[in-house]
């Protein structure tokens, strides 16, 4: 039969380990989570881009069809929309970026806590086997 600090111990451990695997867990969740947006943000992106192209084509069919080629109205309406597509592009870069710090910060986080974790279940084990070995004084 193993004595009590031996049992103390392998549970000790038993509950370190658990505590890194759950945390190692976490990490590839936010990563995944994280590779996710990522994609769907190029999805977005190429989406805004087929639009303003699409309507850059539409203005410059209608223009062609009215004999407005070349004319200013034409120049100015394709401008707009690349205008209002680079800013749409630099806002979906500001919020993927963002994104990824959230991630990155998440995944940090979890790292300290799993850290936190694990020492706490150390100090435990001090602890309980600093009362198992301190002589109890006679009533």
């Amino acid at each position: 039969m193993c004595d009590p600090i031996t049992i103390m111990a392998i549970a000790t451990t038993a509950s370190a380990v658990s505590s890194y695997k759950s945390g190692q867990a976490q990490k590839e969740q936010y990563r995944a989570e994280q590779r996710k947006a990522e994609v769907q943000n190029v999805r977005s992106v190429r989406q805004q881009i087929r639009e303003a192209r699409m309507t850059q084509a539409s203005m410059t069919n209608v223009a062609a069809q009215t004999g407005g080629m070349g004319g200013s109205g034409l120049a100015g309406g394709t401008a707009s929309v690349g205008a209002q597509l680079a800013g749409n592009l630099s806002y979906m870069t500001d919020i993927a970026r963002e994104n990824t710090a959230i991630t990155n910060a998440a995944v940090s986080a979890t790292g300290y806590q799993t850290a936190a974790t694990i020492f706490g279940t150390v100090g435990n084990l001090a602890g309980t086997y600093a009362q198992i070995k301190t002589p109890t004084k006679p009533v």
